[in-house]
């Protein structure tokens, strides 16, 4: 208790320090906002040893306040990123989404895209389970970043997290777009096996819509790509295009049971393993055969994926 009580004292301190610094007088006609930010930083870091979160957060958006004054943007991005971080702590996960997005908003003016970008990312990973739209609008401003700063590969890597949560959200009509621009995004970089897993997504999209014509129309679209026509992605959606067309449910099923649908990201695990001839009733979870379950289905690994986001902390000590 003794320490918390010094720790407090010492925050108090540093701030009628740093109140005293942005007063003006007769003599003295502008405030020394480098000391008063200074001093305001100290007393969060006091505040922060002391556990009380909540007047911690505060004052470094006061430092943050501070620093824009003098056109410090880096270090107000900082501060406004150590605020949200806070509220992280006190699992005020939306108000720190803001705090984060505001601090990647100034990383940008700054001149630091790929801080801006990777903050962004971190405000979406933050919300993605309380607030989807919110998660996917970050992610798509953090991949517009990137991207006007010319880097396509890492603009598709964050549009991708923005296509798995479109999906989630059953937004399929957006997320056919969103996938489309991934493909394009990786086209730029030849990235080519990458382009072969979206073009694959892309289809059970519009299967999902039950729109044939695009599925058909995408896949056939992949074969300007090199090595395609040769790949295992190739392969299935031929098999699946024809099962759907076919009408053909069992067969369909066969081959959304196949390693490669399982295996990947979540969401477009769940688009394989529910996808279903129009008319017909889709699978449901519980219907997947002991054998399936046996030799790892894709509730495992998706298991498996979300446990370890839960154990990583992907904002201990800031970004930089």
């Amino acid at each position: 208790m003794a320490h918390k009580e010094k720790k407090i004292a010492e925050a108090l301190d540093h701030i009628k320090a740093a109140e005293k610094y942005l007063k003006t007088s007769f003599f003295k006609w502008k405030p020394d906002y480098d000391s008063a930010a200074n001093e305001y930083l100290k007393a969060g870091v006091c505040y922060r040893n002391a556990k009380e979160l909540e007047k911690a957060r505060d004052i470094y958006v006061k430092a943050a306040e501070v620093q824009l004054e003098m056109k410090a943007l880096f270090h107000a991005a900082k501060a406004y990123e150590q605020a949200g971080l806070i509220s992280k702590d006190m699992n005020r996960l939306e108000e720190a989404a803001n705090l984060m997005e505001r601090a990647g908003d100034i990383f940008r003016e700054n001149g630091v895209p790929d801080t801006a970008s990777l903050t962004l990312e971190k405000a979406a990973k933050m919300v993605e389970a309380s607030k989807p739209d919110r998660a996917i609008m970050l992610y798509m401003k953090a991949c517009d970043v990137v991207e006007n700063e010319d880097r396509p590969k890492q603009a598709a890597e964050v549009i991708k997290k923005a296509a798995s949560l479109l999906v989630r959200c059953k937004r399929f009509e957006e997320a056919s777009k969103v996938l489309q621009r991934e493909i394009d995004l990786n086209s730029e970089v030849e990235n080519y096996p990458t382009i072969y897993k979206a073009v694959l997504n892309l289809v059970l999209v519009h299967l999902h819509k039950e729109d044939y014509v695009a599925a058909d129309k995408s896949y056939k679209g992949a074969f300007n790509y090199p090595g395609f026509v040769e790949s295992e992605e190739a392969s299935a959606l031929e098999q699946l295009l024809d099962a759907y067309d076919q009408g053909d449910n069992d067969t369909l099923r066969a081959v959304c049971n196949l390693p490669l649908f399982k295996y990947q990201d979540n969401q477009f695990a769940k688009l394989a393993r529910d996808l279903a001839i129009p008319g017909e009733q889709r699978r449901k979870p519980e219907a997947v055969s002991g054998a399936d379950a046996g030799s790892g289905s894709s509730a495992a690994p998706q298991g498996g994926a979300e446990e370890e986001d839960e154990d990583e902390d992907e904002y201990a000590g800031g970004l930089l």
